[in-house]
């Protein structure tokens, strides 16, 4: 508030004083003034030079007093303020307080369904479906048999973790600090993003399909592509009010064309299980753990940002109905949407047009099952904001495991993390968009070797050592300190022995362990199983000691 003066000539040197002060802190809203001159002892007021600042009329107007440098830094730091005061979200990886998170209410569930649910009802999970017949040889019984039993398996990482969220008000890698170590939580950061970015290009390449078939190839890929990126950079920069509403927009739309996919297909679905699938297909063991590690890659790796999207809900949020809230959003589009992917590759053995079609790409394949015509042209747009409605998300956590990883990034706001993280991974799709089928196979499998090393840590230090989850469990005045959070250890010697068994365990085409030798066939991919196995017997032991003699 502002000081009263008791005299008239008090109040004629209020004027000058404000003119001369300027907000300490804008982010408190407080009314809070430091004098820039002070009196010259004759009772007039020296003003200091104002050189480099200029002052916004609109602020005083307002209650709020700023100072911005003249010039492109002034500029920048005004635009700044006035995106954070229209709505974009500035805050990174800080924790969140209590009284800067939303009510709780019955609708507050809704955007976390929706949100994981838009997430998987695009065209990817279409695509991960069709490579279970097309890469791995898996019939029809073997398919669906993978897909419901790992998918369902792989969500409860996930969702769990995303119930820690609203708990401790801190993003997903930074719990993870609090069991793997700062500098240990660093790599993992690091490798997290690196996960995001090469999905993030896989998805991207889907979207340029889908638009140049859109266009009825008079698009290229590369157009397509820069497309959906510029979409899903704009709705990351801005934050997450503005994903939950392209969430909650998306996934109606999406389910009516999945509706509408599955209807046009029905009357050739039954091929699936036809003397030509079953002549195209031969199940193996190391098909099907290949194709487990794929789906695996392709679903556990979200526990790595599950928590992202869930600090703006309160403390007392319940866990088990954000867990059933997240678990089925993320779950049941994806089984659902695979199994769809799977039978119409098996079909597409019978149906010439849709054999053709499913050789040059997947987009091709749903192009051609809804006849190609004006409104299959309509459809492949309606993919192609599917697509932009799993970017964004991912977009938005890339950039706040980028903070974690390199803390210096803490200094720049989170909205213009997004435009460096589609800085990086918009090249590698337009240069990867020749050869989706093989990297979607061999990415997604890769990518669940990591998790084999950081899922084991990230359960067992909140549900053993810090139970139960709260403020006061994971201290939130020590998320960024060094000598207060745990060395890093127990972490770093479960990754010691876990990196062996896993590199044993893989099953790659530049690379079979020993392990993976034994399987049938010679090439059964159980890396992910083994690895996560000989982590959590590790870690156990190893965090209690290193908790019992550090004390963190």
């Amino acid at each position: 508030m502002s000081p009263k003066f008791s005299s008239a000539e008090d109040q004629t040197q209020q004027g000058s004083t404000l003119e001369a002060m300027e907000l300490v802190d804008r982010s408190d809203k407080k009314d809070a003034y430091l004098p820039q001159g002070e009196g010259d002892g004759d009772g007039e007021q020296t003003a200091l030079p104002r050189t480099g600042y200029g002052y916004d009329e609109e602020a005083v107007a307002a209650g709020r007093y700023r100072k911005y440098d003249h010039g492109v830094l002034g500029l920048a730091k005004k635009g700044m303020d006035i995106l954070v005061e229209h709505g974009v979200e500035e805050r990174g990886i800080d924790p969140r307080p209590e009284d800067d998170r939303d009510e709780l209410t019955i609708w507050s569930y809704l955007p976390q369904t929706t949100l994981w649910a838009a997430f998987n009802t695009n065209i990817l999970s279409f695509s991960e479906g069709v490579i279970g017949p097309a890469l791995f040889g898996l019939n029809w019984k073997a398919s669906a048999s993978c897909i419901v039993l790992f998918t369902l398996a792989s969500g409860i990482p996930v969702a769990y973790c995303a119930t820690n969220g609203p708990k401790t008000g801190m993003r997903q890698m930074v719990q993870a600090r609090y069991g793997l170590g700062y500098f240990p939580a660093m790599i993992f950061g690091l490798i997290n993003c690196a996960t995001m970015i090469g999905f993030m290009s896989l998805t991207a390449i889907l979207a340029g399909q889908c638009l140049s078939l859109a266009s009825n190839s008079t698009m290229s890929y590369d157009v397509g592509i820069v497309i959906a990126a510029l979409i899903a950079l704009i709705l990351s920069f801005v934050g997450l009010r503005a994903l939950h509403i392209v969430s909650l927009t998306a996934f109606p739309l999406m389910i009516i064309v999945y509706i509408a996919l599955a209807g046009l297909s029905g009357s050739k679905l039954h091929l699936a299980v036809s003397e030509a699938a079953a002549a195209a297909t031969n199940v193996t063991a190391s098909g099907v753990l290949g194709y487990g590690a794929s789906l695996i890659g392709f679903t556990i790796t979200y526990s790595a940002l599950a928590s992202d999207f869930t600090t703006s809900l309160p403390a007392h949020t319940p866990r088990l109905q954000l867990f059933l809230c997240v678990y089925l959003g993320l779950t049941i589009p994806i089984i659902l949407i695979t199994l769809l992917g799977a039978a119409c590759q098996l079909a597409a053995f019978s149906v010439v047009e849709w054999g053709e079609a499913s050789e040059i790409g997947v987009g091709n394949l749903i192009f051609a099952i809804f006849g190609g015509g004006g409104g299959a042209r309509f459809v492949m747009v309606l993919f192609c904001l599917s697509v932009v409605a799993n970017t964004a998300p991912t977009i938005y956590s890339a950039g706040l495991s980028g903070q974690v990883a390199i803390p210096f990034l803490i200094r720049i706001p989170r909205y213009f993390l997004a435009v460096i993280v589609t800085a990086i991974y918009l090249p590698i799709a337009i240069v990867g968009a020749s050869k989706f089928y093989v990297a979607l196979e061999n990415f997604s499998a890769v990518l669940s070797y990591w998790t084999a090393l950081y899922i084991p840590p990230t359960l067992i230090e909140p549900m053993v050592f810090r139970r139960p989850v709260s403020r006061k469990t994971y201290p939130v005045e020590i998320w960024n300190k060094i000598g207060k959070l745990p060395m890093g250890l127990a972490s770093l010697a479960a990754a010691a022995c876990g990196i062996p068994i896993i590199a044993a365990g893989m099953s790659q085409s530049w690379w079979t362990g020993w392990i993976a030798r034994r399987i049938t066939e010679g090439s059964g991919d159980v890396a992910f199983e083994f690895g996560a196995c000989v982590v959590t017997l590790v870690f156990l032991p190893a965090r209690y000691l290193e908790r019992k003699y550090t004390g963190r």
